[in-house]
């Protein structure tokens, strides 16, 4: 018997049980207070026994406490599952999980070569994992990628900032509320703008922030911003996809104008972070597009100093993130 397959054929048992957790506001429910429970159920409207189980098995993974026959957040809980809270990640959570069906008809994606987008499976609709995506992304940024942005890229002496696929604004909300002299221009679909619109009025930014709705791809850019900011972007598009972004880029910029480039990228990765950025890969493939990709950095900084851009500077980052600075001559 082999306790590390097993291992890792009841993984996804501690996913659901998490999403579960999330689903159902338990973290909430037990925030700065420890309940028994009957309580806990009575409140969930759950069923007894099945509620009982399950709130053994948050405490086995970890989840929760028990103690006296009251069961309590963890530290850990507290802190990132608890709704309203800074570093709340369970919107992410969800995403992640939305895309059970696709993992679970992985032997035939890989057989065909193609993506399955969740919504696809029926296990949500496309309206729900949109929202959930861009709501998940916001949860990263929230909870500690936006300072990683902010701390490793100077915008002193930037003005105009174009933001690319900027989903919810996450960054760009970040990066103007480091720097009050910049003006952002986020360049979005109308679903992911709906989102970012609110978020960008509860950090009081409308003076910085203006929300452009169109397909990036497509749209008529200005050509007088001094940085652009290509978020989130890169891994789920193809090589052909990305040259043409950096392109487009590199024409909106003014000489001397900065490119940011932050995504999943291999450079100056830990062992734990390989490990991520090779189940990533094959994730990006299977449920965005089979030409996405968990790319190396070199391969990156090549395409962007093919369209001309200069003196690309690598950052890696404590997160799956990395950042690639670039500058126009």
């Amino acid at each position: 018997m082999s306790d590390h397959i097993y291992d890792i054929s009841f993984n996804y048992w501690n996913s659901a049980v998490l999403r579960a957790s999330v689903k159902l506001g338990l973290f909430n429910l037990l925030e700065g207070q420890s309940l028994p429970a009957q309580e806990i159920y009575q409140q969930l409207e759950t069923n007894p026994s099945f509620t009982q189980s399950f709130l053994e098995t948050c405490v086995i993974l970890g989840l929760i406490k028990q103690e006296k026959g009251q069961y309590q957040n963890t530290e850990e809980t507290s802190e990132f599952l608890v709704l309203g809270k800074p570093k709340y990640i369970g919107d992410h959570i969800i995403h992640i999980t939305n895309c059970w069906y696709t993992w679970g008809n992985l032997d035939q994606l890989i057989r065909d070569g193609r993506t399955q987008l969740p919504f696809e499976t029926g296990f949500v609709d496309a309206d729900t994992y949109w929202t959930d995506y861009m709501k998940g992304q916001h949860s990263r940024a929230t909870a500690g990628q936006g300072s990683y942005l902010v701390e490793n890229v100077n915008l002193k002496d930037k003005r105009k900032l174009l933001d690319l696929g900027g989903g919810a604004g996450s960054y760009s909300i970040a990066l103007c509320a480091a720097n009050p002299q910049l003006q952002a221009f986020i360049v979005e679909q109308p679903e992911p703008l709906e989102i970012a619109g609110p978020l960008v009025e509860e950090q009081n930014l409308t003076d910085q922030i203006t929300l452009v709705e169109g397909d990036f791809n497509t749209i008529d850019l200005e050509t007088d911003y001094d940085v652009v900011l290509i978020s989130g972007v890169v891994c789920t598009k193809s090589e052909t996809e990305c040259r043409y972004l950096f392109q487009k880029a590199y024409n909106a910029l003014i000489p001397g104008g900065l490119v940011i480039v932050q995504d999943f990228m291999q450079i100056g990765r830990s062992s734990q972070q390989q490990f991520l950025d090779i189940m990533m890969d094959l994730y990006l493939k299977i449920a965005f597009d089979p030409g996405a990709s968990d790319r190396l950095g070199d391969e990156v900084q090549s395409w962007l100093t093919d369209v001309g851009f200069t003196n690309p500077q690598q950052i890696p980052l404590p997160t799956q993130f990395a950042l690639i600075l670039a500058d126009k001559p």
